[in-house]
This record gives C-alpha cells, structure tokens and sequence, in this order.
C-alpha cells in the first residue's frame, strides 16, 4: 500500500574509497583457500559499497568493515549452502534510507535477521548494509554483543533507530520481540501483538517501511520450553530449549521483501495503533502468500 505523499530520497553522495585491504596471512595464499579469499574481497568490497551511503559513518555505533566481512562469510556460508535461501521482492528496496519489519521465528540464535542481513549484502543492487534493532540486554552480552555490534546490529532504542536512518542507512526491526520467542510450535507463523516504537520513528523520519516475511525459520528450532529460571541465570529475556539446541535444522529459508509502506500525520495514539495495525495486517498477509508458495520445510 502506497501513500500519496512520498518523499524523495533521490540524493547523490559521495563514495568513501574502500579501505586497502589487509596483507593476506600465510593461509590465505593456499591453493584451495584462493576462492574463499576471493570471495572475502567480495564481501569487503559490497560492505564498503554499502557503507558509504551512510553520512556519518556506521563505525560510530561499532561496526567494523573487516570483521564484518569476516563474520559474513560464516552467514554467507549458512545463506547459500545450509539454509540454501530464496529471495523474493529484493529487487523492489526503495533507495535511501527505509526500515524493514520481519516475523521473528528463531527462537535461539537469530539467524532469520541474519539471513535478512546477508541477503541484502549479496542480493540488493546497490547493496545495503541492515542494521538489526536488538534488545539492550543482548548487546550487553560478552561475545555475541560485541560480535552483533562489529556487524553493523545496535542498541533498539528510538533515537539510534532515527539517527541510522537519518544518515540513510537501513534498520531491521522485530516489532514482535521477545513475545516471538516465546511461541509454541503449532502457533508457528501467527504474529504477535506489535509494539508501537518502530512506527514513532518512521513518523519523526519521514522514512518506509518495508515489510518481510521470514519462511522457514520457526522449523529450524521448534520450541519445547523456556524456563524463567535459565533465563535469569544467563542473563538473556528468553532462554528456549529446542530439540537441536543450537544447531539449527537444514530448513530451506524463503524472504519475501513487500512494498514499501508510506506514513505521515502527527504521532497521535490513535493513528500510531492504526498506523501498526496496518503494518502488522500486511506483514501476516505477506507470511501467508509465503506459506502458501512453499512447497516443502526442507526443500
């Protein structure tokens, strides 16, 4: 669904030049590690790319290009052999700044905003780099914060969420939250109430947003319990116990990118509910449709 008033994001600016690239260690120059140095290049390359329609710069909130482009190829590695992923609507990402609403389905490490990621540094013409919304406990933790941070992921507070797309970056949200995390297998894939956040800043911004429907991920760790007690004891909102633990099942993950969504009018409660009731009605209709297209979990 389209607005009638839609600002332009129409601006050229101009590229930062990529960063020289470190002396390849010893390994590196192996035969058989030639093409996956090759292809690490790749990645070096499309983050820089990606980075530079961003003013200021993303390594204010943590982001690093070179081990972004190293955890990259780990997600690269599960986008095109593991979870072997279909991409459906990328080609149609509005230019500029937007924010994408997802469905949250992994329910221990998230790999559907990684795959999100991935898919728009691999897929996307020009390619853009996501910076995932997470909740601020997560980010505090030692290896995974600091791991999510160097990727490009962030605090989810409003004003970090307003300042990325103001600099015209793209952010990923899960309005869900950790309601998603906590849905049992036979409710797979019927969302959750929304929170009303993500909408404020798309008023305030002026910015779309881009629904997507994540298929595939609430089979790869189908949900058994969550005791509260092992999550105070981790430190973490949620803590699953799945049958694979933290092995995700090989499912066949499919993205589907919809339009993009156009809001405006004062950030009043009642157009902010309607506003995400919308959202939330297109982002269900759109997991249905690709529930439906799917022909297998697995494949």
């Amino acid at each position: 669904m389209k607005l009638a008033w839609q600002p332009s994001f129409e601006r050229v600016k101009p590229r930062r030049p990529v960063p020289p690239a470190r002396a390849r260690r010893f390994w590196w120059r192996l035969p058989g590690l030639r093409r996956l140095a090759a292809f690490h290049e790749h990645l070096r390359e499309r983050l820089a790319e990606a980075s530079a329609l961003e003013e200021p710069p993303p390594e204010r909130f943590g982001f690093r290009l070179e081990t972004a482009a190293q955890l990259h190829l780990v997600t690269s590695f599960f986008y095109r052999r593991y979870f072997r992923v279909e991409c459906h609507g990328i080609g149609e990402l509005p230019a500029g700044p937007f924010m994408m609403v997802a469905n949250h389905s992994s329910h221990v490490l998230a790999w559907d905003g990684a795959m999100i990621l991935t898919a728009c540094l691999l897929e996307a013409e020009p390619p853009r780099l996501v910076h995932g919304m997470a909740v601020h406990r997560l980010m505090e933790l030692p290896v995974l914060g600091a791991a999510a941070r160097r990727i490009g992921a962030t605090d989810g507070r409003r004003e970090i969420c307003g300042d990325l797309l103001r600099a015209g970056g793209v952010v990923l949200t899960f309005p869900e939250g950790v309601r998603a995390l906590t849905r049992r297998f036979q409710y797979r894939y019927q969302l959750s109430e929304f929170g009303h956040g993500f909408m404020h800043v798309a008023l305030a911004t002026g910015t779309p947003i881009v629904p997507v429907a994540v298929i595939g991920a609430e089979e790869e760790a189908p949900l058994l319990a969550n005791p509260q007690w092992l999550a105070r004891l981790v430190g973490t909102p949620v803590a699953p116990i799945t049958p694979t633990l933290v092995v995700p099942l090989p499912v066949k993950y499919r993205l589907h990118f919809g339009q993009p969504l156009w809001f405006r009018g004062p950030a009043t409660r009642e157009n902010v509910a309607r506003h995400v009731a919308t959202v939330r009605g297109a982002l269900q209709d759109l997991v249905d449709r690709g529930l439906a297209l799917r022909r297998h979990v697995f494949f």
